[in-house]
């Protein structure tokens, strides 16, 4: 059968035939090292990003140290009433400290929180002026609440104008 047909058809025939070998060779052999490799630059990709995570835990972890250091800071906890009271007798303020709560202490995983209760009477104006100043200048522990309410004194038979403030701080 080979002998009837031509040279040139024969050419053609061959180059038909090695061209499908060659696209059976890439089918089967080349194609899946394409996919494999394709799937290795993927796991390459998710190792590289998976890296990244630890560097930020590392860093979270830093940043939360430099935090402890400063919310831990060295004032002496028991003396803050003290302090609180020192501030408010040398600005003379003209108010009067009516009631002093033992600080409550809560005791967290990562720090201590420390509050500190006071209650002032005055008029409205001076304990204004008071939170402002103790809110400004004052930096042994911050103000987290203030309350105003009026009482009636049923001795002077007059209502007095009574501040509720809430102090904290942070320890280790």
């Amino acid at each position: 059968m080979l002998e009837k047909i031509s040279y040139k058809r024969r050419f053609f025939l061959v180059v038909l035939v090695l061209v499908l070998l060659v696209f059976a060779v890439y089918k089967k052999t080349y194609q899946p090292i394409f996919e494999l490799k394709k799937e290795l630059n993927a796991s390459d990709e998710l190792v590289e990003n998976t890296i990244q995570p630890f560097t930020k835990i590392e860093n979270l972890k830093t940043e939360l140290a430099v935090l402890d250091r400063v919310v831990g800071n060295s004032e002496n906890h028991a003396l803050i009433q003290q302090k609180i009271l020192d501030f408010i007798t040398t600005h003379s303020f003209n108010v009067n400290v009516v009631n002093i709560t033992d600080s409550h202490i809560h005791k967290g995983d990562a720090f201590t929180i420390f509050t500190n209760k006071i209650i002032l009477k005055g008029n409205y104006k001076t304990l204004l002026k008071t939170i402002y100043t103790i809110e400004k200048e004052f930096k042994a522990s911050k103000i987290v609440s203030t309350k105003f309410y009026s009482k009636k004194n049923y001795r002077t038979n007059k209502t007095e104008l009574l501040l509720e403030l809430y102090f904290q701080n942070y320890g280790k």
